[in-house]
């Protein structure tokens, strides 16, 4: 893949390397070469720290790795933070490069929302490492269903009160908002790509169904059960994530307002809303509430029929807006690397 970021009025560009992906941005008001690290080995390999990969030298760097849908890694001072936990995604999926059994070092997964596509490894992990699982009450009701012990699950709201703390790092819960895709565009789709759609053979199709019991379709999900995450590094250095593109709550608003406004790094979940009008469009509004430094999609290898979501009309549309805005897409289990140590509260 490529991070692109789009043309526009600033004094100077400038390309920043890495591991199979290129970043182009226009300079904000510190240099951004110094946001990134590239010259430690764990910055350039593909092996997530959670499967043996090696942590930056330096404490204060954070390696992010995306693996597909939701999933990111976090590793960051002695930490393995997950962000989200869908792995073992069946036959009919592109491969990760490693499989849920492969997962041997994690201190918490963090589970934005219920469904089987974000949380339907959480247990196995949670249950093999040891690590704390997070998640809304609909979540958690349905992680201590399958064997895990309660005092590894934290049950959290969003609406206030509540922080989790680790080494290094603290994670804030919001509660968010799943996104609800317009039905008559989703039908409409639904009806052109059905004849072009794998048929899943019996085994896949079991494969399937298996997956889907380790998560939830209940419909607290939308209302009460998807949680952002507010994670702040003991450098200063945010992060908002957000796994589902629903429309932004006043409990976000709420806690932008009361940390200055903006956040280092967005990751956020691209909208199933398929037309590139709409997706941009939300993506937008996520962009312009949290006012990050260096934006991030989630959810964008799609599932169904295995339609990609596009993120170039939506890197665009940020960068029109702001363009000073960092876009960074890459692809599985490559590395990002952020100095943290240059962000919007500390160094500039």
């Amino acid at each position: 893949m490529v991070m692109k970021a789009g043309v526009g009025s600033c004094a100077a560009a400038l390309i920043v390397a890495a591991v199979g992906a290129t970043l182009w941005a226009q300079a904000p008001t510190s240099d951004p070469a110094r946001l990134f690290v590239t010259n430690d080995p764990a910055c350039q390999a593909a092996t997530l720290v959670s499967t043996g990969g090696q942590f930056p030298r330096n404490p204060h760097t954070l390696a992010i790795r995306w693996t597909g849908f939701s999933n990111y890694e976090l590793a960051y001072n002695g930490q393995v933070i997950l962000l989200d936990s869908y792995i073992d995604r069946g036959s009919m999926f592109p491969p990760l490069g490693f499989k849920a059994a492969d997962v041997t070092r994690v201190n918490a997964i963090l589970i934005g929302h219920g469904h089987a596509d974000h949380m339907s490894d959480a247990a196995s992990i949670g249950s093999r490492t040891g690590a704390l699982v997070v998640g809304a009450p609909v979540t958690t009701e349905k992680l201590l269903s399958q064997s895990m012990e309660a005092r590894q699950v934290r049950a959290v709201t969003g609406r206030g009160g509540e922080l989790l703390e680790f080494r290094g790092m603290t994670a804030e819960p919001i509660l968010g908002r799943h996104s609800v895709p317009r039905r008559d565009i989703a039908a409409a789709f639904d009806t052109a790509m059905r004849p072009f759609a794998p048929v899943p053979t019996a085994e896949q199709q079991a494969e399937q169904t298996a997956i889907s019991r380790r998560g939830t379709n209940d419909p607290r999900i939308a209302e009460e059960g998807t949680i952002a995450y507010l994670i702040t590094l003991d450098t200063g250095f945010r992060i908002m994530y957000r796994d589902s593109a629903g429309a932004v709550t006043d409990y976000e608003r709420a806690a932008m307002a009361r940390i200055g406004g903006r956040v280092d790094l967005a990751i956020v979940a691209v909208s199933a809303a398929y037309l590139n009008t709409l997706t941009a469009q939300i993506a937008l509004e996520h962009a312009r509430a949290y006012r990050p430094r260096i934006y991030m999609p989630a959810h964008h290898d799609g599932a169904y029929n295995d339609l990609w979501r596009g993120t170039e009309p939506i890197f665009q549309a940020i960068k029109d807006d702001d363009p000073t805005i960092i876009t960074i897409s890459k692809g599985y289990r490559e590395p990002t690397c952020f100095n943290t140590e240059e962000n919007v509260r500390g160094k500039r």
